[in-house]
């Protein structure tokens, strides 16, 4: 058996070296450099969810390890990272599934939403490789009572996701906005254990992926929603010039969606 569980187990990405000092100070003095430093995710990490959905999937982890356990049945566990991949489309009153929201609103040409500045990073992971990493789970001998990250080892940027489905949409605005409570900064997967136990690594790069999502979106456009067409207008507080002979919009305030 396989128990699907999340990378929202382990939280926002505070890093176990924080609770070192000089550790924390030098991680500090790097970030002052060279900005944020993505956190990365191991399996032995404490779980420390934020959110309910994180903690619902902490507790299904804890039970599958007890009732499993107890009976003597084989199990893993696998922690998803940000999956993405046709045929994913967005939903109403969700901001999840970047790669889909922002295909989808560039196909109605609409501003792409860039909470935060787009500085947020996710370890986005294709639904083909997601799929072949829980089969893997499934079948590997050596994966028994194992818990494993089925991420990609990397970490891209959100305003980079954008970029990336702009070159497909050329002269689609961006539109930037404060960054709301409860959206993490994120972190990436740490895959060795993953590689090791199940002789395998995940084979779609993120730009690979983005350009099949973006073709198979140009052969379904009724996956980009109508209703998206609604936040066609610029808010009042936004401005609208050109960087790099690309138009971009910037916005003082926060309007996300």
């Amino acid at each position: 058996m396989v128990f699907v569980s999340s990378a929202s187990v382990y939280g926002d990405g505070s890093p176990e070296e924080a609770h070192s000092q000089e550790l924390l100070t030098m991680r500090r003095l790097l970030e002052a450099v060279r900005e944020r430093i993505p956190p990365q995710f191991h399996e032995g990490d404490r779980m420390r969810p934020v959110s309910v959905y994180g903690n619902t999937k902490a507790w299904g982890e804890e039970q599958t390890a007890l009732v499993l356990g107890q009976v003597g049945i084989s199990y893993a566990i696998v922690r998803y990272f940000s999956v993405y991949g046709e045929p994913q489309t967005v939903k109403p009153n969700s901001h999840s599934w970047v790669v889909a929201w922002f295909a989808a609103r560039a196909s109605l040409g609409l501003p792409l939403h860039l909470n935060g500045g787009g500085r947020q990073v996710r370890d986005l992971t294709h639904v083909d490789d997601i799929a072949e990493g829980t089969l893997r789970a499934l079948t590997s001998p050596r994966a028994h009572t194992e818990t494993l990250n089925i991420g990609t080892g990397v970490a891209t940027s959100i305003r980079d996701v954008a970029d990336l489905v702009r070159a497909h949409y050329p002269g689609t605005p961006m539109l930037e906005t404060s960054l709301p409570a409860g959206d993490p900064l994120g972190g990436y997967a740490l895959i060795r254990r993953m590689e090791n136990i199940l002789g395998w690594k995940p084979r779609v790069a993120i730009a690979d992926g983005v350009a099949r999502y973006v073709a198979w979106l140009k052969n379904a456009p009724h996956a980009a929603p109508g209703w998206l067409a609604q936040t066609a207008t610029l808010p009042s507080h936004c401005r609208v010039h050109t960087v790099a002979a690309m138009p971009r919009s910037l916005c003082s305030s926060a309007n996300s969606s």
